[in-house]
């Protein structure tokens, strides 16, 4: 509690001088303090699902798999953003976010034992985490060219027509591969320092982003990456960019990211070789925009039926390690994990997606469709990392193998294919209305006490899963 009081008395006293700024809108550089935020209320269903829990007590058992079978959650979310300005140079972002999870699935584990020995009903999960902090400096600001420094942690997105899937550089890991999403959020929070840089000529512009990157939300933590991210836009029409991540190119302790207690043999020297959680990342998406130039005049038939964002096509394409691996089927030594399937094929490595704003008549200011290809052929799950002594390999347990229980290897023969329906509509002015029906990495962030954790692997893996969400948008 009194972590919670430490950020909420700031805003308290920050609050009453940002208020003036509330009555009518001031440029930014008229105003030393702003401020803006969402309060985003949702609801949604899980139509079939699997479900595991992990306890984290020491020893690795598993309550799996759990069929989810019309299951209903909610996530009330809350975001205030304060922006302050001491001069035309220097501003300092301060953002905090809360949501309560309303979910207490599954029903078998949403007891536990209080501390008088008496079972109890967990109650509603709340979490509080900075959303953002940050200083900027501007270098450089002149007609047509800019460059900003950055430091702190701060949302960053690249693609920026994505709604759910995509994003892959960020929203990664590298040994072992997986993919994570969330809903109504699709970018990455970055911590480190950030090098902005755009120029514009003309119809043209041109922007570079370097990052020196502290890994916070995945284990091993602390590791220094390095990300550089170009990106070209030609006269609206088309925007194409690229990036290459040096993931973990600096470990903190290289014991951690490099254990040996994840080790294989190599063939046919039968030399020791080790996987570990470095790996180079590469990245390239794109936008075509054919009704760019149509937009221009408000009242013409194309304009009224695209609006803002039909038509707009787009798609992302990467590549999450480029080392290859083999797979290691022995312990070799006490304490060592397998791996059944190793990193053999860099085409394993290799999700795609492809999206459209599909044009409604301005009945929805946005409707995005998108596809995504999931090509691994291990569990989209990051347990390894979180729970068995933070290990550079897939989860390999032999639940995962086991046909007689509806969820074995056949599901990571085949082709995974994800997809999402994603709707936003404006009613009034500050209110939209969310919309969301998809089959995406969603992962199941219950409270089901200490002993238990949430899910790490997603929870609609079989072809055939979905869920539906919906959502009020409050934006001021």
């Amino acid at each position: 509690m009194r972590q919670i009081g430490s950020l909420i008395i700031p805003i308290f006293f920050l609050l009453p001088s940002a208020a003036q700024t509330m009555g009518h809108e001031l440029p930014l550089s008229d105003s030393a303090l702003s401020f803006s935020g969402v309060i985003d209320f949702s609801t949604g269903e899980i139509m079939t699902g699997m479900y595991m829990a992990m306890k984290g007590n020491g020893s690795y058992d598993i309550n799996y798999p759990t069929a989810i079978d019309h299951a209903w959650f909610g996530e009330p979310l809350a975001r205030l953003n304060l922006l302050f300005r001491p001069d035309e140079k220097i501003s300092v972002s301060i953002g905090f976010e809360a949501g309560i999870l309303l979910t207490t699935f599954p029903a078998n584990l949403k007891t536990a034992v209080s501390s008088n020995g008496m079972t109890s009903v967990l109650p509603q999960y709340m979490d509080w985490r900075l959303h953002q902090a940050m200083g900027s400096f501007s270098l450089l600001d002149n007609e047509g060219t800019s460059a900003t420094l950055s430091a702190g942690l701060m949302p960053y997105k690249y693609n920026p027509e994505v709604r759910n899937l995509g994003e892959f550089l960020f929203r990664s890991g590298t040994y072992p591969f997986f993919l994570v999403n969330s809903f109504n959020f699709p970018l990455a929070r970055l911590t480190g320092l950030r090098l902005k840089y755009t120029r514009k000529s003309g119809n043209i512009k041109f922007t570079f982003d370097q990052f020196v990157r502290l890994e916070r939300d995945f284990p091993p933590l602390n590791d220094l990456s390095l990300t550089s991210i170009v990106g070209i836009n030609l006269m609206k029409v088309v925007d194409i960019g690229a990036g290459v991540d040096f993931a973990r190119l600096i470990a903190w302790d290289s014991r951690i990211t490099t254990p040996r207690g994840a080790c294989y043999v190599t063939s046919p020297a039968g030399d020791t070789g080790y996987y570990t959680f470095k790996g180079t990342k590469l990245m390239a998406h794109a936008t075509i925009d054919p009704l760019a130039w149509l937009r221009d005049d408000e009242e013409s038939f194309f304009s009224r039926l695209a609006g803002e964002n039909g038509g707009k096509l787009y798609g992302e394409i990467a590549i999450i390690g480029l080392a290859n691996y083999p797979a290691s089927h022995e312990i070799i030594g006490i304490g060592d994990s397998i791996n059944l399937w190793g990193y053999t094929k860099i085409t394993e490595r290799m999700p795609w997606m492809a999206g459209i704003n599909i044009p409604l008549w301005k009945l929805l200011d946005v409707c995005a469709f998108e596809i995504e290809r999931y090509p691994a052929p291990y569990p989209n799950d990051y347990s390894q990392a979180f729970y068995n002594r933070a290990l550079p390999i897939p989860a390999w347990l032999r639940n995962y193998r086991n046909d007689t229980t509806g969820y074995g290897s056949g599901v990571y023969s085949i082709k995974r294919w994800y997809w999402s329906l994603y709707m936003k509509k404006q009613i009034v002015k500050h209110v939209c209305l969310l919309g969301q029906v998809s089959r995406d990495h969603m992962r199941w962030e219950v409270n089901l006490g200490n002993e238990i954790n949430y899910a790490t692997e997603e929870i609609m893996p079989k072809p055939g899963q979905w869920a539906w969400r919906l959502g009020m948008l409050f934006e001021f």
